[in-house]
């Protein structure tokens, strides 16, 4: 009897266990997928490969496997009547935070066919919405009506404004609850007529000709009402502006516009059953202060406060979270103060470029031009994109450098900055270049010039800085010249600079009768050795122990761009780590063998030492904007769509300062998800961002530290 029982428990178990292994399947991961193209393959969200993979939400590497859930097992939600399978989805309440975009991942349908099949999210979707899918049904082809306009892959707000000949502030009021952070493919904007009025929600739009006295006349106010309600335009009132012309009051509103000023700034009285607070705007806040002061994102915290899509205004009451954390005061150099969570990793993040982000003037506008091998049509139309880059494929790159730009456009303008967008197509029959810039401050962006005497000279009405991306661009005239992304001599002569200081031996290790980089190390360190391995990566006998040093560290600085000499020398260096103190050296990032060919093992037993202008600590941002990247473009942005997106934003944020943007390039270092920005002066018309070079270790355990 006890055998049998034995024997029915046995094969009950077997059951049980072969019934878990197939409620997910293994797979092997290629170079080059995100978690997001896997999900995508198979049918299934990235929570739930998530939560079977809890390390997949850092970072995957090719050659490891992922557990996948089986996509045919029906998931049953702790509401019994939520089905979500392969083709339906019943049921399902929106919760808060969630986006169109978010669940049509999850559920593997285009936005268009979510909306298609659930039409009272059209306009907005919003917590506690019912969605209802059918897999089955095929999506209906989408025509835009008149006066109407579908979101296509690639396409920007500015793009859509300019090829309708409207500004996008009236693209954006006459879509108020329609836009989040990011466009997104297959949804339906309204295109307003050109010499439209817009006037939303009790705003109006400043048109060109309009005057305090007659907008104060005409909403039945006082100029001083006008002002106290609109303080950005108590110095000028411009074209573009918004205007709160809503002439009804709180007693709310009124007991705090009579408080003394910079006093308390939230409602505690008007608390709401759901969680949420009412809070007054004040001067200067921006929708990215609030939504991270919120501890949101900026599409969750504009789903909580629609208005915010048109504008900010100060002394407009929002909706904010109970439970936000409490705030520390962190005084800037310039006296001013922001807020951050106390003891939270993110407070780093938040206040990375507070001396930027707390000083932004929003009021006057600048000018920022493209200088590229498209056209404006040319790069607006996927048709005419397609065709130039079937006959030259290198100009991928200069796509990718745009789609990483019109991200960070459209990022820009969600912090209400004002600038105006040109792209110029590069000529290289024209040799001077004339700009008319209503503006007072310009930037020129030149990514990736083939031939830097190609250039024009510029000859500009206003202030114009270039910013070199990779062009190796030599100033000319008395026009300022920005390399924003340090050069790879840069990165070996701040690494040798590094291995100077450390009163080490330096030895160099090269496949080469003669050192690439001979001249420039002995130039540094002239008491370097130099050894030559074969084309294999092997030491000649007892070469090695004869060159190393016993009483010293010895740096080994690999000289060397294939990978089968970085694994033969670095099997021989570490073979010898018990009678020497070895550590190894790369003198630029380039040479780094890729991680599906070696494993970093290799790095943190000899310690190697590499120069890179980006950050490999911050997995948090890079994926933040692949993630953006991916919702816009439905593909993996490239090393140049990470360029587009930094370096454009950057220069729009500096334009954006009350100072000259000299002066912010020489006091001011900033850093966003890829790229730091820490430029030197190297002569009187040129800058570069030599300060972006990080010199960075691997260490024996799992981290990586920057030595300076």
């Amino acid at each position: 009897m006890g055998r049998y029982f034995t024997l029915i428990l046995v094969l009950f178990l077997s059951f049980e266990f072969a019934m878990a292994q197939e409620k997910h399947i293994e797979h092997a991961i290629q170079k080059g997928e995100s978690v997001y193209m896997i999900s995508r393959k198979y049918g299934v969200s990235i929570n739930a490969i998530f939560e079977l993979n809890p390390g997949s939400k850092d970072v995957i590497y090719a050659g490891n496997t992922l557990k996948i859930p089986n996509s045919n097992d029906t998931t049953v939600s702790s509401t019994s009547n939520t089905i979500i399978n392969d083709t339906q989805i019943s049921n399902y309440e929106v919760k808060r935070g969630e986006t169109k975009s978010g669940l049509s991942r999850r559920f593997g349908v285009s936005i268009a066919m979510l909306e298609q099949q659930n039409p009272h999210i059209v306009r907005m979707l919003q917590a506690g919405h019912i969605i209802n899918l059918d897999k089955s049904i095929k999506e209906e082809e989408r025509v835009a009506a008149e006066g109407e306009h579908i979101v296509v892959k690639g396409e920007t707000l500015w793009g859509i404004a300019r090829e309708n000949g409207i500004s996008v502030a009236q693209l954006e009021a006459a879509n108020s609850g329609r836009l989040s952070e990011f466009l997104q493919i297959g949804q339906t904007l309204i295109i307003p007529d050109k010499n439209s009025e817009i006037i939303i929600d009790g705003e109006y739009l400043v048109k060109p000709g309009d005057t305090k006295f007659q907008l104060a006349k005409r909403f039945n106010m006082t100029i001083a009402e006008l002002e106290n309600k609109n303080p950005h335009i108590i110095d000028m009132l411009m074209a573009g502006h918004r205007l709160n012309i809503n002439n009804t009051v709180s007693n709310t509103q009124e007991e705090i516009a009579n408080n003394t000023e910079g006093t308390a700034t939230e409602i505690e009285a008007t608390i709401s059953e759901d969680g949420y607070k009412d809070y007054i705007i004040q001067p200067k806040e921006t929708l990215y202060g609030l939504a991270k002061k919120a501890g949101m994102t900026i599409d969750a915290f504009t789903t909580l406060n629609p208005k915010l899509l048109t504008s900010v205004n100060t002394g407009d009451i929002i909706k904010m979270p109970v439970n936000v954390v409490q705030n520390a005061t962190i005084t800037t150099p310039q006296n001013t103060t922001v807020t951050a969570p106390q003891n939270s990793a993110e407070a780093v993040a938040i206040n990375k470029n507070e001396a930027l982000l707390d000083n932004l003037v929003t009021e006057t506008a600048s000018g920022i031009y493209f200088y590229t091998p498209f056209s404006s049509e040319e790069l607006s139309s996927p048709e005419l994109r397609d065709k130039l880059i079937n006959l030259n494929a290198d100009l991928q790159k200069y796509i990718d450098f745009f789609q990483g730009a019109q991200i960070a456009i459209d990022s820009a303008k969600t912090l209400n900055l004002n600038f105006d967008v040109t792209l110029i197509k590069k000529n290289i029959a024209k040799s001077q270049l004339t700009i008319e810039s209503p503006h007072k401050k310009n930037a020129m962006l030149v990514p990736f010039l083939d031939n830097s005497s190609n250039y024009p000279s510029i000859n500009s009405n206003e202030n114009m800085s270039i910013i070199d991306i990779e062009s190796n661009i030599s100033p000319k005239d008395s026009i300022k010249v920005y390399q924003s992304i340090p050069s790879e001599d840069l990165q070996k002569t701040k690494t040798l600079n590094y291995l100077a200081k450390q009163n080490a031996h330096v030895v160099v290790v090269s496949d080469l009768d003669e050192a690439r980089n001979k001249d420039v190390i002995l130039t540094t360190i002239p008491d370097a050795k130099f050894l030559k391995v074969d084309k294999a990566g092997f030491f000649e006998s007892n070469a090695l122990e004869n060159t190393l040093s016993k009483t010293k560290l010895n740096y080994i600085v690999l000289d060397s761009e294939k990978t089968i000499v970085f694994i033969n020398s670095t099997t021989a260096l570490m073979s010898k780590l018990s009678d020497y103190n070895i550590q190894i050296v790369m003198l630029k990032s380039s040479l780094l063998p890729n991680q599906n060919e070696v494993s970093d093992m290799r790095y943190r037993v000899l310690k190697l030492i590499f120069p890179t202008v980006t950050d490999p600590r911050n997995k948090k941002g890079v994926n933040e904007f692949r993630s953006n990247y991916e919702d816009v473009f439905g593909s993996q942005p490239s090393r140049e769509s990470e360029l587009g997106f930094d370096v454009t934003l950057d220069i729009l944020l500096r334009l954006s300062q009350s100072a000259s943007f000299e002066d912010t390039v020489s006091t001011i270092v900033s850093e966003h998800p890829h790229f730091k920005f820490d430029y030197q002066k190297t002569t009187d018309n040129s800058y570069s961002n030599s300060g972006g070079i990080r010199i960075m270790q691997y260490l024996s355990d799992e981290g990586i530290t920057e030595l300076e």
